[in-house]
């Protein structure tokens, strides 16, 4: 179906000022093509446009809309979340800007599978609030996943003048860099590379630079070349990084490292290097668990992994110091203490993380396992419950069945022990052990 004359039409009303009539046309729109991304854009600026026209009433909102917003809530809870955004859109109408409820409009048409759509709400909230870093990082992933690497590099950019030590846009940032370097100078616009680079040599090593993995053998020629240049320039920091790049690329973590700590004595503000250094020391106490594991040292192995949680757990605080407001950062804090055994720290960051859409459902199972820990069953199911629900389908989702049938089996509750193994046995007859379990149950 062809709605291009209906998008020139709203086009045209919101030029003329005429906002309700580009409001309809866009609604309408929409209710026949819902992931229509262009339509769905084209209505967020409608709604802010006359927004910045006329400022709405917090108060109109909330009497008027107020119903819809509880409704958007409650269908985000149950997993409704198409029918959620129906809901956090009638309410939007009447307060156009409220960042919260754009996110989760956001949200629950990224869950919706209406990604295109998605995408077109948190790009529209980023350009009409730049400061909103959630809308930035969220719009950067959604370009990412269409292919659009310019535009995404754009958006966490644009994150990181809200945030310069955002940890999850400066890893983006350096992921997309070598995608999006070529397109940048243009090379992908010549017809022949040639035109731009008339020296192979160079062309060959310009595209080496850009390219995220290569061979042994172009490490080691090029690992030759750089450090006998580095031999004459020991503060060259351009040189330090791609050397480190280069030894992390040969699995050499240790050379790596080495390098990275050179860097920051040169440059100790620089918060990438100080989140490239914890990367490379949480590898490598992996690797000192993977080789103890192996060995068949399980004391050795424990020690390793104590080792490595508490690490983890001292770079998300870390990150958490530079940036309160990281809820990823509080959900990996939380999920290490978890894992150091110290439940208490980690229920109280976990129901903080629960806050983030992106982490919700991680959380919440997280919670389970700390209440279980904890041996508080009544909460546990609480929140593998609310874990279930979230994540609908999928792995999790076996993971909290699975959970609460242990629960229900040791208080005794056979019945409802069964009923959670079998949903699984619905879905997975090979998931775990859930089909001896489902067979004691009815044997006992």
């Amino acid at each position: 179906m062809d709605l291009s004359k209906h998008l020139e039409n709203a086009k045209d009303a919101v030029k003329r000022r005429n906002h309700a009539l580009a409001i309809k046309i866009y609604g309408q729109v929409l209710q026949l093509q819902p992931d229509f991304g262009e339509a769905r854009s084209g209505l967020r600026r409608a709604l802010f446009d006359k927004a910045k026209q006329k400022k709405p009433s917090k108060l109109t909102a909330i009497l008027i809309g107020g119903l819809p917003l509880l409704w958007g809530n409650f269908m985000r809870l149950i997993g409704q979340h198409a029918a959620a955004a129906k809901s956090f859109e009638r309410y939007l109408a009447h307060d156009p800007l409220a960042e919260g409820v754009n996110l989760k409009l956001g949200n629950s048409l990224e869950r919706a599978g209406l990604r295109k759509s998605a995408l077109a709400v948190y790009e529209a909230y980023a350009e009409a609030e730049p400061r909103c870093l959630e809308a930035c990082r969220s719009a950067g992933a959604l370009f990412y996943e269409h292919g659009q690497v310019n535009e995404a590099l754009a958006m966490y950019e644009q994150a990181l003048k809200v945030d310069p030590r955002d940890q999850e846009s400066l890893k983006a940032r350096k992921n997309l860099a070598a995608e999006g370097a070529l397109a940048s100078t243009g090379i992908d616009k010549a017809q022949s590379s040639r035109e731009l680079i008339k020296d192979k040599k160079e062309q060959r090593k310009l595209e080496r630079q850009e390219r995220l993995q290569l061979s042994a053998e172009e490490i080691g020629q090029e690992l030759e070349e750089l450090e006998g240049r580095l031999a004459d320039n020991p503060d060259d920091r351009k040189l330090l990084r791609r050397i480190a790049r280069l030894r992390e690329m040969d699995k050499d973590l240790s050379g790596a490292l080495d390098l990275i700590d050179r860097l920051l004595q040169l440059e100790p503000g620089d918060a990438e290097l100080q989140e490239q250094a914890a990367d490379l020391r949480i590898r490598l106490q992996q690797q000192m668990v993977d080789k103890a594991s192996k060995r068949g040292d399980e004391a050795a192995a424990a020690r390793a992994r104590e080792a490595l949680a508490s690490m983890k757990a001292d770079e998300a605080r870390r990150r958490l110091e530079r940036n309160p407001s990281d809820t990823a950062a509080r959900f990996e804090l939380g999920s290490c203490l978890l894992d150091a055994g110290q439940l208490d720290e980690a229920v109280a960051e976990l129901q903080q993380a629960v806050k983030d859409p992106r982490k919700k459902t991680d959380a919440l199972f997280l919670l389970g396992k700390a209440f279980q820990r904890k041996q508080l069953p009544d909460l546990a199911l609480a929140q593998f419950d609310k874990a279930l629900e979230a994540a609908g389908s999928g792995v999790l989702a076996k993971e909290a069945l699975y959970e609460m049938g242990n629960i229900c089996a040791e208080a005794g509750k056979r019945d409802e022990a069964m009923q959670h193994f079998t949903r699984i046995l619905e879905i997975d007859i090979g998931f775990r052990d859930v089909s001896d379990r489902v067979e004691q149950l009815k044997a006992s």
